[in-house]
């Protein structure tokens, strides 16, 4: 398949099985890694980057190389370009390979580069991603059922655990900078 460097990817990733969804619509250049997909992914949802993580792309999965395990999977230092290339190409990234947080990706478009755009850019989004080792969906919705009720003794502890979390947050403003500024970004993101 021919593909083209330069371009920019309109994306759509959302979390997989919470309902209202997360998501967010992110411009990125095509010429990067899947490693700085991952970080930018990151970024955008506000996880810590605390936990393993892969993509599958038409049936190839790549994933980080550790000295722990060894796959044949491809690595993420590989450029998206020549995998994720066309207009509707669905993905799938998931992170924390416990609590196994799946996201959808979605090309939604491809565009030529604006010479007064910064890369990545986010255009929009919706909600606060999940606590970091929540539990995956489950422990996700006891969350949401904590905060609804705050009721018992185990939903108090489950608050004190969450801290000032809220669902609804989603700022746009903070994410760009936060993407655009990666070595401000609370975690250790190396370079991007």
């Amino acid at each position: 398949m021919l593909f083209e460097y330069d371009k920019i990817l309109k994306i759509k990733t959302t979390i997989l099985d919470i309902q209202p969804e997360i998501w967010r619509e992110i411009l990125i250049e095509n010429n990067i890694t899947f490693n700085h997909l991952h970080k930018i992914i990151q970024i955008s949802f506000g996880w810590t980057n605390s936990h393993l993580h892969n993509f599958e792309v038409d049936g190839k999965t790549f994933s980080v190389s550790y000295n722990e395990y060894e796959n044949e999977d491809l690595d993420t230092e590989n450029k998206i370009a020549k995998f994720l290339n066309r207009k509707g190409q669905k993905a799938l990234y998931t992170y924390d390979l416990g609590d196994n947080w799946e996201h959808k990706i979605e090309v939604v478009d491809i565009l030529e580069k604006e010479k007064n755009l910064k890369y990545p850019l986010c255009l929009a989004g919706e909600r606060n991603a999940p606590p970091e080792d929540c539990g995956s969906v489950p422990g996700y919705e006891n969350v949401m059922r904590a905060l609804n009720d705050k009721g018992g003794k185990e939903d108090l502890d489950l608050l004190e655990w969450l801290g000032d979390y809220d669902p609804e947050e989603f700022d746009i403003n903070e994410v760009n900078e936060a993407i655009l500024n990666p070595d401000e970004y609370i975690f250790d993101l190396g370079d991007l």
